[in-house]
């Protein structure tokens, strides 16, 4: 969407999707009605696989670990889990751990979890590796943020009863400048045409990946996107369709605190939990 021909990708972008997958609350209401599906209308985000040093992480946005959080407290199932409904559907347990602070990177908006490395594929996707010494020049000319829009989702009917069709989107915009240091970037491009999807929402968590044309890296994860026209009383200088979306920046350096600290922390967060289960006390 909103691909610019000089914006050139390498060749393996056209398969950017396998890394990543529609993320939705594990809601046990939905177990005999849609078998843990989740409805169009449900609030879903992405979710993004990594390999790194010999590990496989499930990376989202830690804002929409909140949110689903407030959901299953509001309805009286916390703590729960979470629901990738890709191919056959996998569970993955709580909990996301929120990625650590410091004086670089204040409250980075992101949540990760070490899983099994056959957990993507079981889906049919598969793992981003990230390798050091692959980083792009900075300022970052543009980039692509990839996911699966809330709005992009809806029911089929299968032979086991209701499916859930999700599309994978590809938002590309340039670059903001902005330098090597910062803990956020934004991209951002106008475009000529009102594109089938309005509205990004749903997006965070996903993977943003750079490009010169022949090398592809992690640039981050999809913090913000924003919707590509504005909506109804939003000020803007911007009156037409536009891509617009803001990534939390990750290094393979940063990525690499950020998943000791999920490893570490592990244990004692799913013991936290496990203190709030039933007869788990």
């Amino acid at each position: 969407m909103g691909i610019v021909t000089e914006l050139v990708f390498a060749d393996e972008m056209n398969r950017a999707c396998r890394h990543c997958a529609t993320f939705a609350r594990a809601n046990s209401k939905l177990i005999y009605e849609r078998r843990l599906i989740p409805r169009p209308e449900d609030e879903t985000a992405t979710v993004t696989f990594l390999a790194f040093e010999g590990r496989t992480y499930a990376t989202t946005a830690l804002h929409v670990i909140g949110a689903f959080g407030v959901q299953a407290e509001r309805d009286g199932l916390a703590p729960e889990g979470y629901f990738l409904p890709a191919g056959k559907g996998v569970l993955i347990s709580p909990p996301f751990i929120a990625a650590p602070q410091n004086w670089q990177i204040l409250a980075p908006d992101v949540a990760l979890r070490e899983i099994d490395a056959a957990l993507p594929s079981y889906i049919g996707k598969e793992a981003f590796e990230l390798r050091p010494g692959v980083k792009p020049a900075y300022p970052v000319r543009f980039a692509a943020a990839v996911g699966f829009p809330t709005a992009a989702k809806a029911s089929r009917a299968g032979p086991l009863g209701d499916r859930l069709a999700m599309q994978c989107v590809h938002a590309v915009a340039v670059g903001v400048g902005a330098p090597e240091s910062a803990d956020q970037l934004q991209f951002f491009s106008e475009i000529k045409t009102t594109p089938e999807i309005g509205s990004l929402s749903g997006m965070s968590g996903g993977p943003v990946f750079w490009s010169d044309g022949e090398k592809l890296g992690l640039l981050g994860f999809v913090k913000e996107a924003l919707d590509v026209e504005p909506r109804p009383g939003e000020e803007t200088i911007y009156a037409g369709p536009r891509v617009n979306f803001i990534v939390q920046h990750a290094s393979y350096e940063t990525f690499a605190v950020w998943a000791e600290h999920a490893l570490r922390d592990w244990p004692k967060r799913r013991d936290e939990l496990n203190q709030l289960v039933p007869g788990k006390a």
